[in-house]
């Protein structure tokens, strides 16, 4: 009797260590912070990152002149204080006092007049650099004419001046995003791949980077908050589809994802009261979800504005709103209805499959055509294209859908090796700023950097500028309204929906969203 209870007791012990070995980190009471995201993480570089989960790994590492607060206001960063002169052409920084890289060497404003001269020097390819097209000899250094930006002044090891050609209403927010973080020149020059090996003055510091796999990183000894971050390190596994994601961070298994709370797993959340506090509203980055067409492919028929329109007349918004749970509303133009500027007065496209077919047929297309449809991977951006695809086709329009991995995605949009690598594709983008020159500069300028459609009329260019150089108030929103109904106008893309985006935290952390990098992990705590 007695060697069977100790054979027992010996067993049970023997089962308590197995379960507690195999059980996550997180539940037994570490202090590291677990990241999940669904797409592979193709770059930490602040300089070419651009993305909704590429921005918040570049905080992990880097860190900017200036941050900004929930509210969106301006607060000190690398630099203590900072001036605008009257006219609102020179800002004055003064850094930090004994700042320095996570390497122990000493930043200072050469680094940061490395950092501006890196993101505006064509080799960098920086998607971003548009932030800091208004500083006084940008232009000479994106076209490659000049080695330095004559704008950019170093008065001393501690001070530095930026001049504008033209005042900025948006300049510090500019500032504070990760385009404007600091970035060592070794951690560059040195590295096999930069954006696999940071190096910043920001909370963490890299440990280990499988690609496709993990990210690890520990706590930067030489961060200039004392005290932070508060864990010890974080780690980052890549690869995991949202809705696993969410039941992994109920289970203690994560502590938050990078993937925003999928439309399927919302009405659950939302609906427990202890779950629902654990939902974290996107602070700012309003979104416009849009299908874009490659203007360059001349012969296809979408280069037709009737094509276009009766493809945007066949899509049922009604449908997509269902697609996210009621957490979106049909969008009338590319500006959100959230931000000034945006035109009250345009209605969102309505769905009349009957209307598309008669403008089909006179344009030629009676039985309609096949195309190419490309999206993510991202399972609402898969569900919201197949409907789209299945619109089309009841108005005798056939489209293949291909969902390649978001760093695969974004690679073909953006370095487009073919002159067809894509005809159409569904995408979404997320305001850096609350400005309407935020959804005309990156997306439908001539050039612009994210104007992967090669949408050009350079006649909405001429508005955009006159509008743009417009201060802040009515007249400004005013113009910016007559540029949304006019791109409505030409319909170069297929304006579809403006979504309310959540993370999802684990019951131990907590952390802030923050509208200039999204999740502030230096603040962040596990209980």
């Amino acid at each position: 009797m007695f060697r069977l209870r100790v054979k027992f007791l010996l067993l049970t012990i023997l089962v308590l260590v197995t379960v507690l070995s195999a059980a996550p980190a997180s539940s037994q009471g570490d202090n590291i912070l677990r990241i999940l995201s669904n797409a592979d993480i193709r770059t930490s570089d602040p300089h070419i990152a651009y993305e909704t989960e590429t921005w918040p790994t570049a905080s992990l590492f880097y860190v900017g002149l200036v941050k900004q607060d929930i509210q969106g206001n301006p607060v000190p960063g690398l630099a203590e204080s900072w001036t605008i002169s009257d006219d609102g052409l020179v800002y004055t920084f003064t850094l930090r006092e004994g700042l320095k890289f996570s390497n122990g060497r000493d930043l200072t404003t050469e680094d940061v007049k490395y950092s501006f001269e890196r993101i505006l020097d064509p080799a960098t390819g920086a998607p971003t650099s548009f932030f800091f097209a208004v500083f006084e000899g940008a232009e000479a250094k994106l076209n490659g004419e000049a080695d330095e930006v004559s704008g950019i002044r170093i008065i001393d090891e501690r001070t530095i001046e930026f001049t504008l050609t033209r005042p900025e209403w948006t300049m510090m927010k500019r500032f504070a995003l990760p385009p404007g973080f600091i970035v060592a020149r070794e951690g560059v020059e040195e590295a096999e791949n930069f954006g696999f090996e940071p190096l910043g003055a920001g909370p963490f510091v890299l440990e280990s980077w499988e690609p496709g796999v993990r990210i690890v990183g520990s706590r930067n000894p030489n961060y200039y908050e004392e005290g932070k971050p508060y864990v010890d390190g974080f780690e980052m596994s890549l690869g995991i589809e949202p809705s696993v994601g969410i039941l992994r961070i109920e289970a203690g298994e994560a502590d938050v994802a990078l993937d925003f709370v999928p439309s399927a797993d919302y009405p659950r959340l939302a609906g427990d009261p202890a779950l629902a506090e654990r939902l974290i509203p996107l602070a700012a980055f309003p979104n416009i979800d849009y299908v874009i067409f490659n203007h360059n492919l001349v012969d296809e028929p979408f280069s037709d504005v009737r094509v276009r329109r009766a493809l945007s007349m066949a899509i049922d918004r009604e449908r997509l709103v269902q697609l996210t749970n009621g957490r979106s509303v049909p969008a009338a133009g590319p500006i959100p209805p959230s931000v000034l500027g945006d035109n009250p007065e345009l209605q969102p496209q309505a769905y009349d499959p009957e209307g598309a077919r008669a403008l089909l047929a006179e344009a030629g297309y009676p039985d309609g055509f096949s195309t190419e449809f490309l999206s993510n991977t991202d399972p609402q951006a898969v569900a919201f294209s197949q409907a789209i695809i299945a619109d089309w086709a009841n108005v005798g329009v056939q489209a293949t859908l291909t969902s390649i991995d978001n760093a695969q995605f974004l690679d073909l949009l953006i370095n487009q090796p073919e002159p067809d690598s894509f005809h159409i594709a569904f995408t979404e983008w997320y305001l850096d700023y609350l400005d309407p020159s935020n959804v005309y500069e990156p997306l439908h300028q001539c050039g612009g950097s994210y104007n992967w459609g090669h949408i050009c009329n350079e006649e909405l260019d001429a508005f955009f500028e006159e509008a743009n150089a417009i201060p802040p108030g009515d007249d400004r929103w005013a113009a910016f309204a007559e540029l949304e109904a006019r791109l409505v106008e030409a319909q170069p893309s297929i304006y579809l929906q403006h979504r309310q985006n959540y993370y999802f935290t684990s019951e131990r952390l907590t952390i802030e969203g923050n509208p200039a990098v999204l999740l502030v992990f230096a603040d962040a705590t596990v209980q």
